[in-house]
């Protein structure tokens, strides 16, 4: 590939381990706790407990943290001010889901997203039928979302990219960093599978696509007892991470 995914080696490690460790055994002392008998809350439930985790330790290395709504889902992402790179956290079956629905008349937020990176690299190459398909409206309406959804802190962004999982059998085997341009190709990718969490398990179950035309409620989650809260997280760990090649430390423009 290009080499163009580079990743500050102080954090990265960290980010990865709070997406990918285990959420089951804290599911399951809230249902015993208030007696979720159905299960409904498992797949939320279980995004909410990650996306605190990555908060948490996105605020411990001086990112900025980002909690934002698009239809009825509630999602955290964050921004490394130094590099102006924002990171989007997705499950892979997800991910390739939304590529594949890229340039028609629905934009899903990641649409909005990759608007913000470069276009081609090798513009001969490129699927010139997508390109001519995408209109001046549908270009338009992707800079209106990105520009809402992030409000404040849309100057501060360069770049985004995207923290991918993949899952077999409900087990997390691998964890990638990668990198689109703004008509959601692949430029290039990193391999972040070292750091995952030895002990996951994954339920990294998004519920079907969102219509942004659905009533904008989320059940509340309930209050959780003080031995969770008390739980530590194991972003506390250090996990040593290989600093990057100087060449990999320039600041990529869009």
């Amino acid at each position: 590939m290009l080499k163009q995914v580079s990743l500050d080696s102080s954090f990265t490690g960290m980010l990865v381990r709070s997406f990918t460790e285990g959420t089951d055994q804290v599911i399951s002392e809230i249902k015993e706790e208030y007696g979720m008998d159905t299960g409904n809350f498992k797949n939320g439930g279980a995004w909410d407990i990650r996306f605190r985790r990555i908060k948490s330790t996105a605020l411990q290395h001086n990112l900025v943290v980002l909690t934002r709504r698009r239809g009825i889902w509630n999602f955290v992402c964050a921004i490394d001010l130094d590099t102006g790179n924002l990171y989007i956290f997705s499950k892979e079956k997800n991910l390739d889901k939304v590529v594949k629905n890229f340039g028609k008349r629905k934009i899903h937020y990641f649409h909005a997203f990759v608007s913000l990176n470069s276009g081609p690299v090798d513009f001969d190459n490129q699927q010139m039928l997508l390109f001519e398909s995408l209109t001046e409206e549908y270009e338009y309406k992707r800079l209106m979302e990105v520009q809402r959804i992030l409000g404040d802190e849309y100057p501060l962004v360069k770049r985004v990219i995207f923290v991918v999982a993949q899952e077999v059998n409900r087990k997390i085997i691998g964890v990638e960093a990668k990198l689109f341009n703004r008509y959601f190709e692949l430029v290039d990718k990193l391999d972040l599978s070292m750091y995952i969490a030895k002990d996951e398990y994954s339920d990294l179950s998004l519920p079907a696509e969102l219509d942004e035309d659905e009533e904008e409620s989320l059940s509340t989650i309930p209050k959780i007892k003080q031995s969770i809260k008390n739980r530590r997280l194991s972003s506390d760990d250090k996990i040593p991470v290989k600093k990057s090649d100087k060449n990999n430390e320039e600041e990529e423009t869009v």
